[in-house]
């Protein structure tokens, strides 16, 4: 998965959810949301906990911090994050996941935290990986909005897929913020964000 493939995109939605749209190309890139931007995190698993906070400092006024005291390094799964993808998915469509994320310091470490793998799966069993984003490292204890892009592994019915990140691996605090997941097809063009 390439992580800078749609920079451009995540700034322009960034600065259309904290500022009324100023142009069409905001609202452009916004037609390609496959969800509604949300903070509303479903957090589960073993071993950690987790709270929705309010901050200012985030697009949308918040997030959920999450917790984890107990680790499971082989099964990083095992503490997780997801949102609900209300959209259809067609095989090889450029699939980009975007979320807000900083990290908290833990017994006085650095603010860092890593998501072992940002994830667009089918909503219910066999789980099958739509989209692979790999490990993300939350690098700072300021909001910053992270992403990944793949190209769709497999289609997905309207609601029928979900955006899953691992938080299990190491014990860590992280706040997740908004997500947005976005669609391009199957012939974008980079050069088509700008």
């Amino acid at each position: 998965m390439k992580k800078t493939i749609l920079g451009a995109a995540v700034a322009v939605i960034a600065l259309s959810l904290s500022a009324p749209i100023a142009s069409a190309r905001d609202e452009g890139i916004m037609k390609y949301a496959l969800n509604k931007p949300s903070a509303a995190w479903n957090v589960y698993g073993s071993g950690q906990t987790n709270a929705v906070v309010k901050d200012k400092a985030v697009t949308g006024g918040g997030g959920t911090r999450v917790v984890v005291g107990t680790p499971t390094p082989a099964a990083p799964w095992n503490a997780s994050g997801s949102q609900a993808v209300n959209g259809k998915i067609a095989k090889g469509d450029v699939i980009t996941v975007a979320f807000w994320a900083k990290a908290e310091a833990v017994e006085g470490g650095p603010a860092a935290a890593t998501v072992t793998n940002v994830r667009v799966q089918q909503a219910a069993e066999p789980w099958g990986g739509i989209v692979e984003g790999g490990a993300v490292k939350i690098d700072s204890g300021e909001w910053k909005i992270y992403s990944v892009s793949g190209r769709a592994a497999m289609d997905a019915d309207k609601g029928g897929a979900s955006v899953a990140l691992h938080l299990g691996a190491s014990k860590q605090t992280v706040v997740l913020g908004p997500l947005f997941v976005l669609d391009f097809g199957a012939n974008y063009d980079p050069s088509q964000v700008k």
